[in-house]
């Protein structure tokens, strides 16, 4: 069965008017850790020093077909496939299952399309900008900003190659990623691409309700995400706090952050003027990517036992509604459950009162 229920609606109403919050921040230096988490990420930093054997370079890696918008679908149809069943125990391979994530879909829709939308850009900004901190701090504290000769050198010449050596090895593995994770979410071997191809099929004939609320739904998922991620760092209940209360912490945390940068790169943060964010850019280290979280041996391994692959030719749309609707439902109701400590949807009528049925009704009429 399968039914967003009814009894969500009172909790995630009285939640509405504390998430929307659309004050402009105006931290004072709040730039400086916001571009250098820009900085940080198009390296992958931080992160431990890559360590890749020197014979990978000489390896055969499968040179997928696919082009990276095709695999991006594929990813995203095993991804839904995964988070649903994981969520609500549904396989959406099995028809009668793909049913009931469809009639979660509509139950859904009925709950939010009575609601008014919100305005989370206050706590979007905020939780940017700690998460920025968050993010510097650790970097500072690996010393990625002026790193010693020994750490430089670890993070230029991986292996004892210069980091350009690697580019074609990690372009094909980066490509390769996204498919063996997607056989290991549907279940599939690597070599068996018939099996592949059917359980794709399926996945991108399902047929979802579209949704009725897709802006309420995509403001309410990004400003619960934000409160959550304030609270795991600050140990602190945000919500109950309010966002003056949150902010004030936030700005005691970019307060001590300046300083600490000020001294370790002999550049004064609190003075302000215009080229301060370039003459800070620019003291800093030309590191190369780091592709410690994606090139492990377990990866190549991986990559390696892919080589049917490599044979895929398909043609993959760039977008599909089922997951246009899916994944957004699913991260919409694993939000609700971790905020509100809640189970926003139910595997059967409740029984008090449930409307499912009436509103699957009024939708095969429609």
């Amino acid at each position: 069965m399968g039914c967003f229920c009814h009894a969500s609606t009172l909790p995630i109403s009285a939640l509405l008017p504390k998430l929307s919050v659309s004050v402009s921040l105006g931290l004072p230096g709040a730039n400086i850790p916001l571009s250098l988490s820009a900085w940080l990420n198009l390296r992958g930093l931080p992160a431990l020093p890559w360590t890749p054997e020197p014979g990978w370079l000489t390896l055969p890696l499968p040179r997928l077909q696919l082009n990276a918008r095709a695999v991006a679908t594929i990813s995203a149809l095993a991804s839904l496939r995964a988070q649903v069943l994981a969520q609500f125990g549904l396989d959406l391979l099995i028809p009668q299952q793909a049913l009931a994530y469809a009639r979660i879909v509509a139950t859904m829709n009925a709950r939010l399309s009575l609601m008014a939308n919100i305005n989370p850009l206050g706590w979007l900004r905020l939780a940017a900008l700690n998460a920025a901190i968050d993010q510097v701090q650790v970097a500072l504290g690996a010393g990625v900003f002026a790193p010693p000769p020994n750490l430089m050198l670890s993070l230029s010449m991986p292996g004892g190659f210069p980091m350009a050596s690697w580019a074609n090895f990690l372009a094909l593995l980066r490509l390769l990623a996204p498919m063996i994770a997607a056989c290991a979410q549907l279940g599939i071997s690597l070599s068996e691409t018939a099996q592949l191809s059917a359980a794709l099929r399926v996945l991108a004939r399902l047929s979802l309700p579209p949704l009725a609320a897709p802006q309420l739904m995509a403001s309410l998922t990004a400003a619960l995400s934000a409160t959550m991620q304030l609270q795991a760092s600050l140990g602190l209940p945000v919500l109950q706090l309010g966002f003056p209360a949150i902010q004030l912490r936030v700005q005691a945390k970019l307060g001590a952050l300046l300083p600490a940068l000020s001294a370790r790169l002999g550049l004064n943060l609190s003075g302000g003027g215009a080229n301060l964010l370039a003459e800070l850019l620019a003291l800093l280290p030309n590191l190369p990517l780091v592709p410690t979280s994606f090139a492990t041996s377990e990866a190549v391994q991986a990559a390696l036992s892919a080589q049917a692959l490599a044979s895929l030719n398909w043609q993959v749309p760039a977008s599909l509604p089922a997951v246009r609707i899916g994944l957004p439902t699913c991260a919409l109701v694993a939000q609700l459950n971790a905020a509100l400590g809640i189970n926003a949807v139910l595997p059967s009528p409740c029984g008090s009162g449930c409307d499912a049925a009436k509103i699957m009704k009024a939708l095969a009429a429609a």
